[in-house]
């Protein structure tokens, strides 16, 4: 058992925090246009299929609670399965493509749930 605990939201902590995880040193903007001429790497539903229902069960979901399980259900749905590979794996090669629509790319496509925890020896770390 740990004695380690939340960590209270303070300037120290978020201090801590930056120090441990400064700044990317560039920005995406810094990415070159993606040609749609150019032929890129695209997945098939089977390789889709196969990464979705690949995570543990209990795998923790992002900022927007969207767990793996639940893309595992609606996979696996009966009704609606097909139709939702089918359309998740268009988004998938759209976004490998460097195509992902305005309205999708403000948020990120990437994301975990952070807790920043104080151990004994009072240092900050993420999990």
């Amino acid at each position: 058992m740990s004695d380690d605990s939340p960590a209270s939201p303070s300037p120290e902590c978020l201090k801590a925090l930056n120090e441990k995880h400064p700044a990317a040193s560039s920005t995406l903007s810094d990415l070159p246009a993606p040609q749609p001429t150019e032929h890129c790497l695209s997945v098939d539903e089977n390789e889709i299929r196969r990464a979705a229902l690949s995570f543990p069960a209990g795998s923790a979901g992002g900022h927007d609670g969207v767990r793996p399980q639940h893309i595992r259900d609606l996979l696996m749905c009966r009704e609606a399965g097909a139709d939702s590979l089918s359309a998740l794996t268009d988004f998938t090669n759209l976004v490998i493509a460097g195509c992902c629509p305005e309205a999708v790319a403000q948020f990120s496509l990437v994301d975990a749930s952070w807790l920043s925890i104080r151990n004994l020896e009072a240092s900050v770390q993420c999990h």
